[in-house]
């Protein structure tokens, strides 16, 4: 078979730390690499040259997509291959690749993005990045750009498909300073695209996505809280009353569902929580990102009303939570070709199985789970925080207190652990140490319900927690 062309179409700004080791990576796979330069200062220009690089200047004009296109309008090859300048493509046999692109249903490829944990970009989700090279498929948005409804509209004209693959893209991640550099220059292009796309759902909420802050997934009650949730509750009104198969192809709105209503639980908002994630239930009801926030909301409500529920209901509410954390955790960790954060199916959910055992006064049971939590990942701090809950329950509180410094120490942002913490002082009459730890709470999660000064009818952590039995 005759071989395709490729050419490798990337964007860089003073990127010579990392744009050798992307061009190399695929240098046994493309035929041409062209770099669109934005205002390099430092030797990117060389380096790409280096490497056999066409490098075009343009000056920098707060458009992504425009770079972007204007790499794809030099591009020669039947395909484009788009990487940013700090990402590779991990080793594939040529051979392989090029059965690729002699797939004649094919137009493009969504590729796995493989992104460090804790990253503002979602780990482990697939964007199209492969794809035939033809002048109707370019990219729009001026940041977070897209390729995708152009490559859907030109492929949909000639009977072609978007397909998965497991090629899989790495990101590296850079120095501290660039990526807050690079946090600033997004969040000024989104501010005007938000103007500029007055009606786009997206950008809002990238917007308050960035505005969050999590640990281990769990969104955490820190300041800007209440406002990124506003980004995201107008992202999802703007979405909620389109068509339902158009809503199930949105592979953002999964995350846009779970940190919202996680977020909704941090500060006290339970039903609206549990209503939100119900209808991201209903597009994706396999989603394990979806599936685990369910169980979560559901055993805050248990936990909540644990004392006034109707037995019966709180019966079938433990065995609906315990069956879906059960299931999750059989979860193909390749999901619908889409690699998932192994966490989530692995670890988080002995956390909250833990957590449903210790209500129920299960309390070997509940060290169990957290034992195994820990045997997966030592350093897990809400891990930590159950086993002081579970010797807090037994009535060894000494054994506790030393766990929720334990709990501290291997995350200083678990904000359970210092309010629990706090509490057991006061029970223990250490009023000095409480009073040391609440003020640090107070700092670093001012939006927490039990923390805020106004009357408010959230539960403290200590009525959430606080097992039955």
């Amino acid at each position: 078979m005759n071989r395709k062309t490729v050419s490798l179409c990337l964007i860089a700004r003073d990127e010579e730390a990392t744009i050798g080791m992307t061009i190399k990576s695929v240098l046994a796979l493309v035929d041409e690499v062209i770099v669109v330069d934005t205002g390099s200062k430092d030797n990117t220009r060389i380096i790409a040259e280096g490497y056999g690089a066409r490098v075009l200047e343009i000056a920098w004009d707060d458009d992504f997509s425009s770079a972007r296109n204007a790499a794809l309008n030099e591009a020669l090859s039947d395909w484009v291959l788009v990487l940013d300048a700090d990402e590779f493509l991990q080793p594939v046999r040529p051979v392989e690749f090029q059965r690729l692109l002699h797939d004649p249903s094919a137009a493009g490829y969504r590729l796995r993005m493989a992104s460090p944990i804790g990253e503002e970009t979602t780990a482990n989700a697939s964007m199209v990045r492969l794809f035939r090279n033809h002048p109707d498929v370019r990219y729009t948005f001026p940041i977070f750009e897209q390729v995708t409804d152009s490559l859907n509209w030109w492929a949909e004209k000639e009977n072609l498909l978007i397909k998965e693959t497991d090629l899989t893209v790495v990101h590296e991640t850079g120095e501290s300073k660039n990526q807050a550099r690079k946090r600033e220059r997004n969040q000024r292009i989104l501010r005007k695209a938000m103007q500029e796309y007055p009606q786009e759902a997206y950008f809002p909420y990238k917007m308050g996505a960035a505005g969050i802050q999590t640990l281990d997934d769990e969104v955490l009650p820190t300041a800007g809280l209440t406002t990124a949730l506003g980004y995201l509750h107008t992202a999802w009104k703007r979405m909620e009353s389109r068509d339902a198969d158009y809503l199930k192809q949105q592979r953002w709105l999964p995350d846009l569902g779970t940190k919202s209503s996680s977020g909704m639980l941090a500060i006290g908002r339970l039903n609206e929580a549990r209503n939100l994630i119900q209808k991201m239930a209903v597009y994706f009801p396999k989603d394990a990102r979806v599936v685990l926030q369910s169980a979560v909301s559901d055993l805050k409500y248990l936990q909540i009303n644990a004392e006034t529920l109707d037995r019966k209901v709180s019966y079938e509410l433990e065995q609906s939570i315990a069956s879906n954390l059960q299931n999750l955790m059989k979860t193909n960790p390749d999901q619908d070709g889409v690699a998932i954060d192994r966490r989530i199916i692995d670890l988080y959910p002995l956390r909250y199985l833990g957590e449903l055992a210790l209500l129920g006064g299960h309390v070997s049971d509940a060290v169990g789970f957290f034992e195994r939590a820990l045997s997966l990942d030592p350093d897990y701090s809400f891990a930590w925080l159950g086993m002081a809950e579970c010797s807090r329950f037994a009535g060894d509180r000494k054994r506790a207190l030393k766990l929720y410094l334990r709990t501290i120490t291997e995350n200083e942002w678990n904000h359970r652990g210092w309010l629990r913490g706090c509490d057991l002082m006061k029970e223990m009459d250490f009023m000095d140490n409480a009073a040391s730890w609440q003020r640090r709470a107070i700092t670093q999660f001012p939006e927490h319900p039990a923390l805020k000064q106004a009357d408010h009818q959230a539960p403290s952590e200590a009525q959430i927690l606080t097992p039955v039995g």
